[in-house]
């Protein structure tokens, strides 16, 4: 019985390349069981774009490919390298790889043939409006695909259609060579075919692309934390995209999941210029990438498709605390980057950091409110239970994070001292008065803002004010510490829970007692900043142990350390591998792995 080799499994991460809107994906309810896997060719241009019902299909899987021989479908299994899909049956193989960004190529042996069928729409199965057409020989067609077309053609071998579904065949040798091409813009046209590039040639530019990026970002790991470098490598170089005239995408950006949540979010963005950050030039490129999409009051948009869905905005501003690290991290990497560049990174956080003080403080009292649930980072967090505007010690330790941004890149730039210092004497008079207004003296709290209601939960969020290190009140640190690696409060054996184990709102979900990948790294971030490397390191280990060997999945259950698939949208029965997940992975084995 044939067994699939997998450097990913498509039905945990579907297959894609640097740049592409081409991905592969197994069945939504499939196996990857011999005769129980089918090959999907799939489009991810269209899983968030215009109304966001998250309980319709998105139609993510567009085409189906399936291997015939003698005119019959053949059972198969699905096999992968980093570089290409391999359907492999009983009488050889069909291989695919992303040769460009909008190509694909295939190349079949043994006489096997490629059928090409699109996806129902939503006719039943059980009706046959249009009776089939027979097969028709074509040298090339097009196939409905989302927003754009599919261009078929034969390279070698014969293409036949009728309109139920297309069918390459092989040469006379019994060879097949053929490219479907994504054609977004004007009418679909083959190109010459001495213009395709050779099959190999095209897999030996994926592997170069691919094992460039690696080297630059990642080039090996600790002993205990390498098995899991490339994947790791490879989820993030896959969601990673580019300007291309098409896209909405201004600079590089690494998407986070590929059809379930196949935005690029801004917030994240940060996340991995820091994980990202030995490239210092692709690092830089991914912070900027936030600060092309802000509104008038200096909003940031919070997650972008292949199209800008105007209006969608905010998520926590992380930015500040990112710029801190790597000002303090990369040295002379970050000092080759330009004073323009710099200074239109400062004009901007300006502006994003006066949304939070100017707009988003009702009350007016000196600290900034999240105004609803979705922009909080932490949507279903049970201190949110106290309503809106919600004041957090999380959402302001931020802001004071990216007030002392400003004051020290400001400076750098030659900024007027009395500019910078007020940066720096605003981020400080908002430290105060996070401790005045969050702390109890053993716990942190939020309250509403309007009837001064204080949350009762003991969220992980809470403790994001440990970002801001030594400049905290020393015993407000030790206690905060003290409070999160009690037994039976955040510390698991598989990282860090993001609702205390004994808590009454622990309740697994999302930041309910689940291990989910912002709280991960920023922790580890805050208690490096407290001094505490010890703890940094042990939660950090564990983490990247439990993603090793379970897959770089957003949330991991706090009791089994098991991948949680319990949150579904757009028809998928649960969540794919995340970028934000591969590179944090990167990150903390990195730095902790020793």
């Amino acid at each position: 019985m044939l067994k699939s080799t997998k450097f990913a499994d498509l039905l945990d991460a579907p297959f894609s390349r640097r740049g592409s809107f081409i991905a592969f994906a197994n069945d939504n309810y499939g196996e990857d069981l011999y005769g129980k896997c089918t090959l999907w060719l799939c489009n991810s241009r269209i899983a968030m774009t215009g109304v966001m019902d998250f309980s319709q299909n998105n139609g993510f899987r567009q085409i189906k490919l399936q291997p015939v021989r003698n005119g019959k479908i053949l059972p198969c299994v699905i096999s992968t390298t980093p570089y290409e899909v391999v359907l492999e049956t009983r009488y050889g193989s069909l291989r695919f790889t992303i040769g460009e960004r909008k190509l694909v190529l295939v190349r079949g042996e043994n006489g096997l043939s490629l059928r090409l069928t699109r996806a129902p729409g939503p006719i039943s199965f059980l009706s046959n409006p249009e009776p089939p057409t027979p097969l028709a020989e074509a040298k090339y067609t097009t196939l409905d695909f989302s927003v754009s077309k599919l261009l078929v053609t034969p390279i070698t071998g014969t293409l036949k259609q009728s309109n139920m579904y297309a069918e390459l065949s092989p040469d006379k040798n019994g060879v097949l060579q053929a490219a479907l091409e994504d054609v977004f813009v004007g009418e679909p046209k083959p190109r010459e075919i001495s213009a395709y590039p050779a099959y190999d040639a095209a897999v030996a530019d994926v592997k170069a692309d691919f094992d460039g990026f690696c080297e630059r970002v990642c080039p090996s790991l600790p002993k205990e934390f390498e098995p899991g470098r490339l994947p790791a490598l490879w989820q993030t170089w896959s969601m990673t995209v580019e300007p291309d005239g098409e896209s909405a995408y201004k600079r590089t950006m690494v998407k986070m999941i590929h059809s379930i949540f196949e935005g690029a979010f801004v917030w994240q963005q940060p996340l991995q210029a820091i994980a990202l950050s030995r490239d210092i030039k692709l690092a830089w490129e991914i912070f900027c990438s936030g600060f092309e999409h802000m509104d008038e009051n200096g909003r940031m948009t919070d997650s972008l498709t292949y199209q800008e869905m105007p209006g969608i905005g905010l998520k926590p501003p992380v930015h500040g605390a990112a710029l801190l690290w790597l000002m303090d991290n990369c040295g002379s990497g970050l000092a080759s980057v330009s004073k323009e560049s710099k200074t239109w990174v400062w004009e901007r956080l300006v502006k994003w950091t006066e949304y939070f003080t100017k707009l988003r403080d009702v009350d007016g009292d000196g600290v900034c409110e999240f105004e609803n649930i979705l922009e909080t980072g932490w949507e279903d967090g049970p201190y949110f239970n106290v309503g809106f505007p919600c004041a957090s010690p999380d959402l302001n330790a931020l802001i004071a994070l990216q007030m002392e941004a400003l004051a020290r890149l400001g400076r750098e730039l030659g900024k007027p001292e009395d500019v910078c210092a007020k940066w720096d004497a605003d981020s400080k008079t908002l430290i105060k008065k996070i401790v005045e207004k969050f702390w109890n003296g053993t716990e942190w709290f939020a309250f509403n803002a309007k009837t001064g209601e204080k949350s009762d939960s003991h969220t992980v969020s809470l403790y994001f004010p440990l970002l801001l290190g030594n400049r905290l009140p020393r015993d407000v640190i030790d206690k905060s510490i003290e409070y999160m690696f009690a037994p039976e409060r955040f510390d698991t054996p598989y990282g860090l829970s993001t609702e205390t184990l004994d808590s009454d709102y622990f309740f697994h979900g999302f930041t309910q007692g689940s291990i989910i990948t912002p709280s991960s790294f920023w922790m580890a971030i805050a208690l490096e900043a407290c001094g505490r490397a010890d703890l940094a390191k042990s939660v950090s280990r564990k983490y990247c142990a439990m993603l090793r060997d379970t897959g770089y999945f957003h949330i991991h259950n706090a009791l089994t350390g098991k991948e949680d698939r319990s949150l579904t949208a757009f028809g998928e029965k649960g969540l794919f591998w995340s970028a934000w997940s591969s590179s944090t992975y990167i990150y903390l084995a990195g730095k902790y792995g020793e």
